[in-house]
């Protein structure tokens, strides 16, 4: 098969379909910023972590959607801004706190128009004995999104071939809909009794 039709392929499985509704979430996310922290903090890892597989996939040929590697390791790179590369681990930390447990493990959730990624909050200070690390979503926003273009853009203009050609192989030819079908099969099968219909009825 073609580059071409390759990456046709690629970019209408993984990237093209969710650009509508990426942008409509956003859009509704950012103009209620003020009221809706966790929700907005939580789309935009929900992307690094999905955007992190295909890098992932397209810079290694690795595969593995669970591994937190494709969000370090798409944080790290030059997609996002070099003064921030170095505080995905504790990004990644702050994530886990809000998808697991509601809080920032310590930490704040909030927005701010300083472009940086944490800021400093002293109202405990004096309690705990230092500023305590707000996570700015703003900026978090503005540096994934452009993080996004930057590695869509690459995709698309072919300034790294092997990029389409691992994804084609890795995610076309082979864990194709990244196995959500088959994952979906087995899922019902484990803990259905293999009966789709056993989801709509009563336990």
């Amino acid at each position: 098969m073609n580059h071409a039709t390759k990456k046709e392929q690629v970019l209408k499985q993984y990237v093209y379909q969710y650009v509508e509704t990426t942008h409509k979430q956003l859009t509704a996310l950012r103009a209620n910023k003020d009221n809706l922290h966790l929700p907005y903090a939580l789309f935009l890892f929900s992307l690094i972590d999905y955007f992190g597989l295909l890098y992932r996939v397209a810079y290694t040929k690795q595969y593995n959607k669970r591994d937190k590697n494709n969000f370090l390791d798409f944080f790290a790179s030059s997609y996002f801004p070099s003064n921030e590369n170095c505080k995905g681990s504790f990004l990644y930390f702050v994530r886990n706190g809000l998808v697991h447990q509601i809080f920032a493990k310590g930490c704040g959730v909030g927005t701010s128009s300083l472009n940086q990624l944490f800021i400093e909050d002293n109202l405990l200070k004096d309690e705990v004995g230092y500023p305590i690390p707000v996570l700015n979503i703003e900026y978090l926003d503005i540096i994934t999104e452009s993080a996004i273009k930057k590695f869509i853009f690459d995709l698309e203009s072919d300034l790294n071939s092997d990029y389409i050609d691992n994804l084609y192989d890795m995610l076309i030819v082979h864990n194709y809909g990244l196995n959500d079908s088959i994952e979906l099969q087995k899922e019902i099968a484990n803990s259905l009794n293999s009966d789709k219909s056993n989801i709509f009825k009563n336990c």
